[in-house]
């Protein structure tokens, strides 16, 4: 990494701190755990203290910078902490590879279209996250207070998903699982099986309303899900995983 780079890190953690603790008022411990730094050093940044807001940065960048400073702000109030740090390492390592190819554009492995649908998905989740949270508080009875929460849960779980995949295909990183990363999927895999078997859905509760039987539906929706899931990556006829 130049030096350049190295005094353009900073001033970006800088403009965020500065941005998400003064424009959004977020706690400086939540922020320096997106961040990747302590709190000590949001105080620092926001005091002006270290790091000098947008040094060597385009105005390109700079207006990036501002966005990404709202949709962090945004994931911080639905506790979708690590999928704001993955977004901000995103834009770090789109910058460093920029200026480490001298201007030789490092080609993602999928059409610049696909990542900005993803993108927008992204974003469509976080929004529904958060209108469910929203209508969450506002429900009367606990069975909707349940059903409008999953729907938020499940939102931000997307959310974490898709961040996370773009920031793989941004990047051109090699995904493989080592036989200990299967080893653990195994072991998961075996410890669902013991709710696999039980249908909550088809138990008589006596004179239960659909939303509870919608409720317990959902469990077993999921349980068939992780199944699935441990079946494609488990299998290696069905699976794309590669053993190292």
């Amino acid at each position: 990494m130049s030096k350049r780079i190295e005094q353009i890190v900073p001033s970006i953690r800088a403009a965020l701190a500065d941005i998400l603790v003064k424009k959004y008022g977020l706690r400086k411990s939540k922020v320096a755990k997106v961040l990747g730094v302590s709190p000590a050093a949001i105080t620092h940044y926001v005091s002006g203290a270290r790091g000098q807001r947008f040094y060597g940065v385009d105005k390109e960048t700079e207006e990036k910078i501002e966005e990404l400073a709202g949709r962090i702000a945004r994931k911080i109030s639905l506790g979708m902490l690590d999928s704001a740090s993955a977004e901000l390492n995103l834009l770090l390592n789109q910058l460093m590879l920029s200026r480490a190819a001298q201007g030789q554009r490092v080609e993602s492995r999928v059409h610049k279209s696909v990542i900005e649908a993803l993108l927008d998905r992204v974003t469509l989740e976080e929004e529904a996250a958060k209108r469910a949270l929203e209508l969450s508080s506002s429900a009367s009875s606990q069975l909707a207070k349940m059903v409008l929460k999953q729907m938020a849960v499940d939102s931000m779980r997307h959310a974490d998903i898709l961040s996370t995949l773009i920031h793989i295909l941004e990047n051109n990183e090699e995904v493989t699982l080592t036989r200990e990363d299967l080893s653990l999927i195994a072991e998961m895999s075996r410890f669902e099986e013991r709710a696999e078997g039980e249908k909550l859905s088809e138990m008589l509760l006596g004179g239960s309303s659909q939303v509870m039987k919608a409720l317990l539906t959902s469990i077993d929706m999921d349980e068939q899900k992780h199944e699935m899931l441990l079946k494609i990556i488990l299998n290696p006829h069905e699976g794309d995983g590669k053993i190292n």
